[in-house]
Parts: C-alpha cells; sequence; structure tokens
C-alpha cells in the first residue's frame, strides 16, 4: 500500500523561490536515502506567489511516520524563518495512480 503526505507551505513574502529552492534540495537528496520513500512532486501555485505544495509518496505507515521524524522535521527546521505559519499537511492512502512522459 503506498501512501502520501500532501504538505501546503506558505511563505512570508518574498522569500518562497529561496525557501522552496532549499526544500527541493532536501527533496532530491535526504529523501533518496530515506527508506520508504517512493517519489514526490512539487507545486508552485500561480494564483499565490508565496505558496506552494509538495506531495510525497511512502511505501508504507512506518516510512512515512519515519519521515515526519527525520526528513519532514529537517525541512520545517531549515525554511522555519521563511514561513508564514506551519505548513498544513494531510495523508492519504494512494488509490491509484498513472505517470508517464511522452516522447517529445
Amino acid at each position: 500500500m503506498v501512501l502520501a503526505r500532501l504538505s501546503v507551505w506558505n511563505f512570508k513574502k518574498g522569500k518562497r523561490e529561496d525557501a522552496f529552492a532549499e526544500l527541493d534540495r532536501i527533496l532530491t537528496t535526504l529523501t533518496r536515502n530515506t527508506k520508504g520513500f517512493r517519489g514526490y512532486l512539487s507545486l508552485l501555485s500561480y494564483d499565490d506567489p508565496n505558496a506552494s505544495t509538495i506531495l510525497t509518496l511512502w511505501q508504507d505507515e512506518e516510512s512515512l511516520a519515519t519521515s515526519e521524524k527525520g526528513v519532514y522535521a529537517e525541512a520545517i527546521t531549515k525554511v522555519q524563518d521563511s514561513l508564514e505559519k506551519p505548513p498544513q499537511i494531510e495523508n492519504f492512502r494512494v488509490f491509484s495512480t498513472e505517470l508517464f512522459m511522452r516522447p517529445e
């Protein structure tokens, strides 16, 4: 069973780009070595220049819970000064998914 954590990040005015670059660094380096990590999507809001959303995928409940104390906690610490408020998070059970890339 794959699980997902959806987190919505609201940054102080003008802080999103630098803070999100730090979050992306964490996602591309630390999570790859985290047991049970299955992937992520990083989304920058068109409507709100200070908001972003991150969807991470986890192999099981243990991996999801462990990540909250590890990678997620580190991410919060790294960008704390740029946050308007703590991220809103919600966890999901993935029912189905299909991701593919078409050749150009």
